[in-house]
């Protein structure tokens, strides 16, 4: 949804729930710039120590729809997770966003809320059985498990190139757009000058055909005239 499709009273109401946000940050919990829409608000949250998801980077996105706040938004992980909370799509179960949900509550209080997640999961709510069983059964494995998606999908590097960003280059596609902009006007300047220069190759054959042509014919004009004089000797 864009945000022109929202009530001006919703629009109001983020607008001051991010500015916020914005003057009292939380910790380990950043917003990402917005860009026009502000109805998909993005965050990336700092994996907590001591979790298998310490070091990590994870990009998490609320949607929100033209009946926030009296319907809680949908939360998704864009950066792969290992989590029983979070199915493979990236989809988050939280009580919080369902049936624990109030009008009063916001988009901080749902940060927080994907935050604690990373710290105390449920298995009881859980989108990823494998996750869930690995956690109930067996710690350890799925602390490895975890750790090595974090490892893989959710450090900083590969947040900020490609990872999260569906930018598989790292480069901004405002830097594509003005280098395919660039390779195109030299193309352009390099066809002009090929034709340039074979439009001028061909003016100067022509030019050197024409006066071989009437050197040819000049010779000729002296060769009859050259007959002509020595018929009349005879």
């Amino acid at each position: 949804m864009s945000s022109e499709n929202l009530p001006p009273d919703v629009i109001k109401r983020i607008l001051k729930e991010l500015k916020e946000l914005n003057s009292n940050p939380l910790e380990g919990i950043t917003l990402l710039p917005l860009e026009e829409d502000i109805s998909n608000i993005d965050a990336l949250i700092v994996g907590p120590n001591g979790t298998p998801y310490e070091g990590g980077h994870f990009k998490a996105r609320l949607i929100l729809s033209s009946e926030f706040p009296g319907v809680p938004p949908k939360a998704n992980f864009l950066t792969k997770i290992f989590h029983p909370n979070v199915s493979k799509k990236g989809e988050i179960c939280v009580n919080t966003l369902k049936k624990d949900w109030s009008s009063d509550l916001g988009i901080k209080h749902i940060l927080l809320t994907i935050k604690c997640l990373l710290i105390v999961p449920n298995a009881d709510s859980a989108l990823n059985e494998d996750a869930s069983i690995l956690l109930l059964e067996n710690y350890d494995d799925y602390c490895k498990h975890a750790k090595m998606f974090t490892s893989i999908h959710a450090k900083a590097t590969v947040i900020a190139g490609t990872e999260s960003t569906g930018n598989t280059s790292g480069v901004s596609s405002s830097n594509v757009l003005t280098s395919n902009s660039t390779n195109i006007e030299a193309n352009n300047k390099s066809e002009k000058a090929s034709t340039t220069s074979s439009s001028s190759a061909s003016t100067t054959s022509t030019t050197s055909s024409t006066t071989t042509t009437a050197a040819t014919k000049k010779k000729a004009e002296l060769d009859t005239s050259k007959a002509k004089k020595s018929l009349k000797r005879l």
